[in-house]
């Protein structure tokens, strides 16, 4: 019989430091990006210049904006980067290293399941659709759990480059200077040191 230990999805001081960030990524990501008139209403002062309706407001006589319907607004890929560069690092802090991005992941995976997100994984041999994070949650946190630090995969961080349309939260222990930069305009990049 074997048993598999989850890691902990408590969150820890990493998770609460950059939550908001990534909510403040994902909401800058899918602002505006809805195509479909919702309605046409009155202008508030926390409305953008850009949605103006100005055949409308010639009609009204008062300021009015466009509102468009949200496309699905919860859809995220989480990435954990096996990664863990050698140079000038100790085996147990390449170790600390990749523990700390293990740790951090299955906290962000689980609150995405908490919030009813739409979720897809990806690592070294992993790869899960996009589906609602309750259908693949267990399945990242069981790979969570046996995964191991890899010397170098370049791959992986350069496949996501491909998927522009979708929001990516990438944890990596990389030296800032080498994430492609296409992946800066589309995600969330947490650097573990």
């Amino acid at each position: 019989m074997e048993a598999v230990v989850y890691p902990s999805v408590a969150p820890s001081d990493e998770f609460y430091e950059i939550l908001p960030l990534v909510s403040g990524e994902l909401e800058s990501l899918v602002r505006g990006r809805g195509h479909d008139l919702y309605s046409i209403r009155e202008y508030q002062t926390s409305d953008s210049a850009r949605h103006v309706d100005w055949k409308a407001t010639a009609r009204t006589g008062t300021l009015q904006v466009r509102e468009f319907a949200r496309e699905d607004e919860r859809r995220v890929l989480l990435v954990l980067d096996p990664v863990v560069p050698v140079e000038g690092k100790s085996p147990e802090i390449r170790q600390a290293a990749f523990e700390k991005g293990v740790a951090l992941c299955a906290s962000l995976a689980w609150h995405f399941y908490e919030i009813n997100s739409v979720l897809a994984f990806r690592s070294a041999g992993i790869e899960t659709r996009m589906a609602p994070a309750g259908e693949i949650i267990y399945d990242i946190l069981q790979y969570l759990a046996g995964a191991a630090p890899a010397d170098s995969d370049r791959s992986l961080l350069s496949d996501l480059a491909e998927l522009p349309q979708t929001f990516k939260i990438i944890l990596t222990t990389q030296p800032r200077g080498s994430i492609p930069t296409s992946l800066w305009t589309t995600s969330y990049i947490a650097f573990l040191e």
